[in-house]
C-alpha cells in the first residue's frame, strides 16, 4: 500500500481512504452483496463468490464516500457492468464511468499482475491482445493461444464484446491475465469456447 500511496501523491490526489477490515467488516461480512446471473460467468464460473466480495465492498465505499461519479477500468468489463446495474438495482446516487483499457505499447493491459511475469511470460503476454482482436471466431482464438503456450480458462463473445481469461507459467508461479475487445463486424452470434 505504501506504493500505492506514494504514487498517489505524486499525481496530487487529495484524500485517500484506508479503512481497516474491522472499520469496514464490522458486522464480518455477515451481510453481503449477491448477484446471481451474470457473476456466475466468465471470471466468476470457476471463483465462486469472487464477485460478492467486489460488490460488497463497492457499495460500502460508495456509501461511505458518496460520490457523483465513480470511474471503473473496462480491462474488467464485467466487473464494471456488475458494479453499474448494482448501482442502478439499489436507487444508488451514483453514476458509473466506463474508462477504456490502457494498453502498454505492444497492446498488454496494463496490469499489476504484469509484474509477476518474467521477460519470456511478458513477451508472450502480449499475444494476449492481438490474438483476440484478429481471430475470426473464439475456437481460432483458443487454438492460437495454445499454441503460443497458454491455458485458456475462456474465450467468449458476447454480443459486440470478446472476452478472455488465460494463464502463464512464469518461472515457478502462474499468472491469469484478462483482457477483453469491441469486435467491430455487426450480429457476431454469442459464443463460448472454454477450456477447464
Amino acid at each position: 500500500m505504501r506504493e500505492d500511496l506514494c504514487w498517489a501523491s505524486k499525481l496530487g490526489v487529495d484524500f485517500v481512504l484506508t479503512p481497516t477490515y474491522d472499520q469496514l467488516y464490522p458486522d464480518d461480512f455477515r451481510y453481503q452483496v449477491n448477484e446471481g446471473d451474470f457473476s456466475r460467468e466468465l471470471c466468476g464460473a470457476d471463483r465462486e463468490g469472487h464477485f460478492t466480495g467486489v460488490m460488497t465492498v463497492v457499495m460500502k465505499l460508495l456509501n461511505l464516500v458518496r460520490p457523483r461519479r465513480a470511474y471503473f477500468g473496462e480491462k474488467d468489463y464485467q466487473q464494471c457492468l456488475l458494479v453499474r446495474d448494482m448501482c442502478e438495482a439499489f436507487f444508488m446516487d451514483v453514476d458509473i464511468v466506463p474508462c477504456p483499457t490502457v494498453r502498454e505499447c505492444d497492446g498488454l493491459a496494463m496490469s499489476s499482475r504484469n509484474a509477476l511475469l518474467d521477460a519470456p511470460g511478458r513477451e508472450r503476454a502480449a499475444m494476449l491482445n492481438r490474438v483476440i482482436d484478429n481471430s475470426c471466431s473464439d475456437e481460432a482464438a483458443v487454438s492460437a493461444l495454445e499454441g503460443a503456450g497458454f491455458e485458456v480458462d475462456y474465450v467468449t463473445t458476447r454480443g459486440q464484446r470478446r472476452f478472455v481469461a488465460a494463464r502463464l507459467r512464469c518461472a515457478e508461479r502462474e499468472v491469469r491475465l484478462i483482457d477483453n475487445v469491441p469486435l467491430l463486424s455487426e450480429g457476431v452470434p454469442e459464443q463460448v469456447s472454454e477450456r477447464g
